[in-house]
């Protein structure tokens, strides 16, 4: 599409679309509403309020409804600018409109529409043959971009109503030494025994940690701007044996906020009741039979290695983790921690055992929470050296993962997929794959998965030759993580332009 300010832009009413420079744009249809509204007053800046309450009048949405629309029109339009941006006062539309369309009907049944694009991020230095086309999913959530005609305006769930919960560690600095070491063990607790409904996500304890590393937060509220959470509990710990007492703190993106107090004579009892306070207060029913919760020997390991893994340190955090799959190796999400410990490391055959290990643990439990996401680092595992077994088991990772509503890995897995094809030169196959996977990571709204979205859209564009549609994916990355401050990926960025500057 040629970079012209001065070619007017048709809106065709009857199919939804935009015609411009010789080409149709598709855009979904909150999209186009938007964009008609923007163009219907040129030049003008129009606030965010003012989108909201013409486009989605009568309906609840959070301003995130905006960005995402907005986002996609300027992907659909690239490189040509088409909205600028005013910070903190709203948006103007830049191009001229007419009343005629450009091109003759006929061609109005052929969608040329531009298709928008995604990628994951820092799974990290998995294996050399990964570095820089497959940076996957060390993180989780929060959305921007859109995504095209593949994906139907009705998905698996709508964004406006889908719900996702942050249970935060549990403070236990005021409990004595040897129980400190409790705050992750007491997450993972909650955690495994809340339901998963289609529409609310609940984070798992790694999705957690994640998230709490992407910048230092002095309350709890800070996630929410990190993470696409629209509920984070947060919750204290005191007393001695005998005379427990837990504070926590249900948190709403909304600004309010409820609160409660538990008492127990055991610090299993007071988790218990803690567990069973959340069921009532967020899902109006009693917590499931669980398994039981693990030793305090397993929890105190499992805390400081995710302490460690908080800051960086994955090698220090390795001894602790084995510690805690020798102490209790029937536990999978303690080999989940290890094995994807040890990819992050690049240590793909000594992670291989353990993800089998973690795999068989299930077997034998009555719930299967984890096995899309140990299919899911099976599959990456292989991608250095077995791309149809890596696709075999991506896919399995995907079913597996969709079927316990994990939607995170579920797209996760769907990215991957995308990048085997990539490698395999399938590039047809592969866009619907990133194409639905950045869908999810917006519905989730999460800013690194979006980021890793369009960077796996780079690596589409990059390998077919296409340059400049590569670096308008990388401009799009790079726009979120200035805006979100996201230091944690920046140093992926500029490996990216690199890429780009020596091709």
């Amino acid at each position: 599409m040629a970079q012209d300010n001065a070619t007017p832009v048709y809106f065709d009413d009857a199919t939804g679309t935009l015609v411009y420079a010789d080409e149709r744009i598709e855009l979904r249809p909150k999209t186009y509403a938007v964009a008609k509204f923007l163009a219907a007053q040129p030049q003008q800046v129009c606030a965010k309020e003012a989108i909201m309450n013409a486009v989605w009048e009568n309906s609840f949405v959070e301003d995130q409804a905006v960005f995402q629309s907005i986002n996609e029109i300027r992907r659909k339009f690239a490189p040509t600018a088409v909205v600028q941006t005013y910070p903190r006062r709203g948006y103007a539309w830049l191009l001229p409109t007419t009343s005629q369309p450009a091109i003759q009907s006929q061609s109005q049944t052929q969608t040329s529409a531009k298709q928008s694009k995604p990628r994951w991020l820092f799974f990290s230095v998995l294996v050399a043959v990964l570095m820089g086309s497959v940076t996957i999913g060390w993180f989780s959530f929060s959305r921007y971009g859109e995504k095209p005609s593949s994906l139907q305006e009705e998905s698996r769930f709508k964004a406006t109503e889908h719900q996702a919960l942050m249970v935060l560690p549990t403070d236990s600095s005021a409990l004595t030494n040897e129980d400190r070491g409790l705050g992750f063990g007491a997450l993972q607790t909650v955690v495994q025994r809340l339901p998963s409904e289609s529409n609310r996500t609940v984070f798992q304890a790694s999705d957690v940690l994640d998230i709490m590393d992407r910048k230092p937060a002095a309350k709890p509220t800070d996630y929410f701007s990190v993470s696409g959470a629209t509920q984070i509990i947060s919750s204290k710990l005191s007393g001695v044996p005998g005379e427990y007492s837990l504070l926590f703190t249900v948190w709403h993106r909304d600004g309010t906020q409820r609160h409660g107090v538990l008492h127990g004579g055991t610090i299993e009892q007071v988790i218990s009741d803690y567990t069973e306070a959340l069921m009532l207060q967020l899902f109006g029913e009693l917590a499931r039979p669980h398994r039981g919760a693990s030793s305090l020997l397993t929890t105190t390991l499992t805390h400081r290695a995710m302490t460690l893994l908080a800051q960086g340190e994955t090698q220090a955090a390795l001894p602790y983790l084995e510690s805690a799959v020798l102490e209790h190796p029937e536990e999978p999400m303690q080999r989940f921690l290890l094995a994807r410990s040890y990819l992050h490391l690049g240590q793909i055959e000594t992670a291989l055992p353990h993800i089998e290990a973690g795999l068989g643990a299930l077997d034998a439990l009555p719930t299967q929470a984890l096995r899309g996401r140990l299919l899911y680092l099976k599959g990456v595992a292989l991608m250095g050296n077995n791309l149809p077994a890596a696709s075999h088991f991506l896919g399995a990772a995907q079913e597996a993962a969709e079927a316990q509503q994990d939607w995170l890995y579920h797209a996760y897995a769907k990215a991957m997929q995308g990048q085997v094809l990539i490698q395999q030169q399938r590039f047809s196959e592969a866009e619907p794959l990133l194409a639905e996977s950045l869908r999810y990571q917006q519905l989730l709204n999460c800013p690194l998965g979006i980021v890793q979205g369009h960077l796996d859209y780079f690596d589409f564009y990059f390998a077919q030759g296409n340059t400049a549609k590569a670096q308008a994916e990388l401009q799009l990355a790079e726009q979120m993580v200035l805006e979100r401050n996201l230091v944690i990926v920046k140093q992926l960025i500029a490996d990216y332009k690199n890429k780009l500057s020596k091709s």
